[in-house]
């Protein structure tokens, strides 16, 4: 999540995307704290070595009735997302994801013949390392010039063999709004001293990927050039992201590092999911084939952080928006190819 702290109305637009109903929210804090999310129970499929992947052929089946059934369960009140996860009681089932509990009663205990399950994760948002980092690694404050906030450096991405940051579209392009050549600074401008004030610059928004607020989308995602040195490692000599990405499974353990909250661990508890993100002023943007963490796995200001595997560290995706006690990400494969990048691991 991505912490935006500038004029009024920049202020308004990042209060709102971190407001993302039920929605994801970024942030940012001076101190991070690690924050550690419970595993969830696995089923007979899990125990038999079957990983909870959508290749697997019952993940696969839950998600057609989730798709079926996802504009039907957008239209209740209070409910801003879908998702293929895991039940209480252990059974892939599809998982409703509601501002509240109120909406309780109106949602079907199953469709099609498969549970369901709500999960309360409020409205849902855009979402520090916050000192000046030279070379810049992963994992640390950065922002637009042009307004007072703060996002996250997911990594270092390699485009025709040049280095690039990798961060979210709201963290580096202002929701849409930026220009190629605007200047990117770390740390971002809020976390100047005094706050707001410049901070220094690292270079320049060089790409970024639309989002929507009339169709779909899968990633919120933008890079930008380096006028100075750079580490593809994490912060504080962290680990190094693998240049092997994997795609997303239930369960699986994963954990990011970012500006806010620094290195937390948490584990997938929904794929294939189907949220509504306020980004303010904006409005709200639709975003398919999510992966959701059941936890606050990112906080304000993290938005931009790189999930990667809890061991192996290969990247699975980019985290960009949450809730109350919610996570979400954009699946890495499709950041990666829209930009035309590749992770860098040396």
């Amino acid at each position: 999540m991505h912490r935006r702290f500038f004029s009024t109305s920049a202020l308004v637009s990042l209060l709102a995307v971190a407001a993302l109903m039920g929605l994801i929210w970024v942030g940012c804090t001076d101190s991070p704290e690690q924050v550690t999310s419970p595993v969830p129970k696995i089923d007979a499929l899990a125990g038999r070595g079957q990983t909870l992947d959508e290749m697997n052929p019952r993940i696969q089946a839950v998600m057609d009735v989730q798709n079926k059934h996802t504009h039907e369960l957008l239209s209740l009140p209070d409910v801003v997302g879908t998702g293929t996860g895991l039940t209480d009681d252990g059974q892939v089932g599809v998982l409703v994801l509601t501002q509240n509990q109120a909406v309780n009663h109106r949602v079907p205990k199953e469709l099609d013949g498969v549970p369901t399950q709500i999960r309360v994760v409020g409205e849902i948002k855009p979402m520090a390392n916050t000192g000046t980092y030279r070379p810049v690694p992963g994992g640390v404050s950065v922002g637009n010039d042009r307004e007072c906030a703060a996002g996250t450096v997911g990594c270092i991405v390699l485009k025709s063999g040049t280095r690039y940051v990798l961060s979210n579209n709201h963290v580096l392009a202002r929701v849409n709004a930026g220009a190629n050549g605007e200047r990117i600074d770390q740390p971002g401008r809020y976390d100047g001293k005094p706050a707001c004030t410049q901070t220094g610059q690292i270079g320049a928004l060089a790409g970024k990927v639309n989002i929507s607020f009339s169709s779909s989308n899968t990633v919120d995602c933008a890079i930008a050039t380096l006028s100075v040195s750079s580490d593809c490692g994490m912060v504080g000599g962290g680990y190094k992201p693998s240049s092997t990405t994997v795609s997303p499974s239930v369960g699986m353990a994963v954990k990011k590092t970012g500006r806010t909250s620094g290195l937390t661990h948490g584990s997938i508890a929904g794929i294939n999911v189907t949220i509504q993100v306020n980004y303010g002023s904006p409005g709200v943007a639709t975003f398919v084939n999510q992966i959701y963490v059941a936890s606050n796995f990112i906080r304000s200001g993290d938005s931009g952080s790189l999930m990667v595997t809890e061991t192996g560290n290969n990247p699975v995706g980019l985290c960009f928006a949450g809730g109350s006690g919610s996570s979400f990400a954009n699946p890495i494969g499709p950041v990666l190819q829209k930009l035309g990048v590749s992770i860098c691991s040396q």
